[in-house]
C-alpha cells in the first residue's frame, strides 16, 4: 500500500511562532513557510548574546528594521522588528521569564488549554542542561558586587530571593537568559531535521478563498502558493497587516467583513533610572572604552567564564506587588550600562562613567491601542499611558527605586542618580520624557479566532503569533509566544491529523 500524501499547511512568517509550529508539524504534515526577510542568518560573531546590540545600535542594519512610535505627546520613539529567519527570537530572546501562572490560566481559557499543557510545552521546550541539543538552553546572567547588593537590599527590605522565572508572588534574584556557554540560543535551536520548506524574501499578499468559501492558499509577492491549512505567524504588525489589507479590498470578502482586527494592541512601556557608581563594577560603560577590558572580557568568555557576553546587560531582578492588590505587577531589572537614550536613539550611546540602571517593566498594563494601514504601511499606535493606572504603576515604581537606591548596602556604591532632582519633582514629565517601546506587541487578532485559533467563519485559516494574547504573562514575550505556539501545534495535530487520513 503507498503511503498517505500529507495535507499542505502553509505557514506565514518564519519568527518565533512560525518556526516552532513548523518543527512540530512537520512529520504529519507537508509544511511550507513564506519568510519576507531574505536572510537566513546574520553574522557568525552576533551569537554571542551581548554582540547583537551593536546590530540595534547600528545607522544602518539589513538585519534590523527599524521603525517608529509616536506617543500621547507627540515624541518619536524607537522600536525594531526583525528581519532575520527565526524572528525576534533570533535577535532578541535573551531574557527569560515564564510569568504569572494566574494570568497563564486566563490566556489558556481562551483556547481550551491547561496550565499543566503549558508545563507539559515548557519541559519539551526549555532546559537548564547546558549539554541537552534541539533544545532552548537556559543559563543565569552573571553576578557582581551591584547584582549582590541590590538582592540583599531588597531581602532586607522582606522581598526572599527566589525563581525570577516566575512572577506569581514578589521574589527577587538573577535573571534567566536563552544562551548556552558560548552563544544565544532560539527557536532555530529546537530544529534537529528541516523537513519543510522555506521561501525567503516573499510577503503574503492575499489569502485566496474560492467561491464556495474554501480556503485554496496564498498569493505572495512572487507566486501562488496552494494549501489545505494556512496559518498566520507573522506576529502583530505582519498578521494583521495582511488582514487588514484583505478589508481594504474593493469588494470586501464576506469571510473577513465582521472580523475584529487591528484593535486591542499592546505594547510594554520601558523606562529607566541611570545610576553613576563610585566605583567601577565592570560595568558596560568601563568596557566600551577600554580596549583591555574588552580583551579581558572575551578572554574570559573564551574560556567558559561567566561574564555579560553571555546575555544583553540585564543581571538580576525583583517582582513586585506595588499597588498591593495581591497581584505582581512590575518587575524591575538591573542593567549593567547607563545610557541617555534607550538603544543610543538621541545620537549617543553608553554615559562615559561607570554605572548601572534599573529598567523598570509594568507586566500587564492596561492601555490599549490599535494598528492601521497607512500610505507608508502599518501605523502602530499602543497608545501608551492611555489609562491612569499604567501612569500610577510607573510613578509607585520611580518611587520604590528612589527609596531602594537610597537603602544599604546599595546605597554605598552610588555616586548619583541621573535626574534625581527631576524624578522627585515631576515623576509624570519623567515618565513622559523617557519612557520606551519594550519591543513586545501583542493583540490586533484576538477577537477573531476561536477556541482552536481558527479565524471565525474560514476553515483551514489559523493565526498563532502575539496578536492573538489579550494580555501578558510576563514581562517578556519570547517563551510566551514560544510555548502558546507549541500548544497551538499540539492542537492544531489532535483536530487535524485524523481528517488528513480519513480524507485520503
Amino acid at each position: 500500500m503507498e503511503p498517505l500524501e500529507k495535507k499542505t499547511v502553509l505557514i506565514v512568517g518564519g519568527g518565533t511562532a512560525g518556526l516552532v509550529i513548523a518543527n512540530k508539524l512537520q512529520d504529519a504534515f507537508k509544511v511550507l513557510v513564506v519568510e519576507r526577510s531574505e536572510h537566513k542568518k546574520y553574522p557568525f560573531r552576533f551569537r554571542v548574546p551581548l554582540f547583537i546590540g551593536i546590530l540595534f545600535r547600528s545607522k544602518q542594519s539589513k538585519y534590523i528594521l527599524k521603525k517608529e512610535f509616536i506617543l500621547q505627546d507627540g515624541r518619536h520613539i524607537p522600536s525594531f522588528e526583525s528581519n532575520v529567519l527565526g524572528g525576534a527570537s533570533a535577535i532578541n530572546g535573551c531574557v527569560h521569564t515564564i510569568g504569572s501562572k494566574n494570568i497563564w490560566k486566563s490566556i489558556l481559557d481562551k483556547f481550551n488549554a491547561s496550565y499543566s499543557d503549558l508545563v507539559a510545552s515548557y519541559n519539551e521546550i526549555y532546559t537548564t542542561s547546558q549539554t541537552e541539543s534541539n533544545k532552548i538552553n537556559l543559563m543565569f546572567a552573571s553576578q557582581n558586587l551591584i547584582d549582590n547588593a541590590f538582592i540583599k537590599t531588597l531581602k532586607n527590605k522582606g522581598i526572599p530571593e527566589g525563581d525570577m522565572n516566575y512572577s506569581d508572588v514578589e521574589n527577587c534574584g538573577p535573571i534567566y537568559n536563552t544562551v548556552k556557554k558560548y552563544f544565544r540560543t532560539s527557536v532555530l535551536s529546537l530544529i534537529s531535521k528541516k523537513q519543510f520548506q522555506i521561501f525567503m524574501g516573499e510577503s503574503a499578499n492575499q489569502i485566496l478563498i474560492d467561491e464556495a468559501g474554501k480556503l485554496v492558499g496564498v498569493k505572495t509577492s512572487k507566486r501562488v502558493i496552494g494549501a489545505d491549512y494556512v496559518i498566520l505567524s507573522a506576529g502583530v504588525i505582519g498578521t494583521c497587516s495582511l488582514l487588514l489589507r484583505e478589508k481594504e479590498n474593493v469588494s470586501i470578502p464576506k469571510w473577513i467583513a465582521d472580523l475584529d482586527i487591528g484593535c486591542g494592541v499592546q505594547d510594554h512601556a520601558n523606562l529607566r533610572v541611570n545610576v553613576i557608581t563610585k566605583n567601577e563594577i565592570g560595568s558596560l560603560n568601563e568596557i566600551e572604552k577600554s580596549f583591555s577590558k574588552k580583551l579581558s572580557m572575551l578572554i574570559k568568555h573564551c574560556l567558559g567564564k561567566p561574564t555579560l557576553m553571555t546575555g544583553t546587560g540585564a543581571t538580576s531582578g525583583v517582582h513586585l506587588d506595588l499597588d498591593g492588590d495581591g497581584e505582581v505587577d512590575t518587575r524591575i531589572q538591573v542593567v549593567q550600562f547607563t545610557e541617555t537614550g534607550r538603544h543610543g536613539s538621541d545620537g549617543k550611546y553608553f554615559r562615559g562613567e561607570s554605572g548601572f540602571s534599573l529598567s523598570i517593566t509594568p507586566i500587564n498594563p492596561l492601555s490599549k491601542g490599535s494598528i492601521s494601514l497607512g500610505k507608508g504601511g502599518a501605523i502602530v499606535n499602543p497608545s501608551y499611558l492611555s489609562r491612569k493606572e499604567d501612569m500610577d504603576i510607573l510613578k509607585l515604581s520611580l518611587s520604590f527605586c528612589l527609596k531602594l537606591l537610597d537603602s544599604e548596602p546599595l546605597r554605598n556604591s552610588i555616586k548619583e542618580i541621573i535626574s534625581k532632582n527631576i524624578l522627585e519633582r515631576d515623576p509624570e514629565r519623567y515618565i513622559y520624557d523617557n519612557i520606551f517601546s519594550g519591543h513586545h506587541l501583542i493583540g490586533g487578532a484576538y477577537n477573531a479566532v476561536d477556541s482552536d485559533f481558527e479565524v471565525k467563519g474560514v476553515s483551514g485559516l489559523y493565526i498563532c503569533d502575539a496578536s492573538v494574547l489579550s494580555e501578558y504573562a510576563a514581562s517578556n514575550i519570547h517563551s510566551t509566544v514560544v510555548l502558546i505556539s507549541d500548544i497551538f501545534s499540539k492542537k492544531f495535530m489532535s483536530n487535524n491529523l485524523y481528517i488528513n487520513n480519513l480524507d485520503k
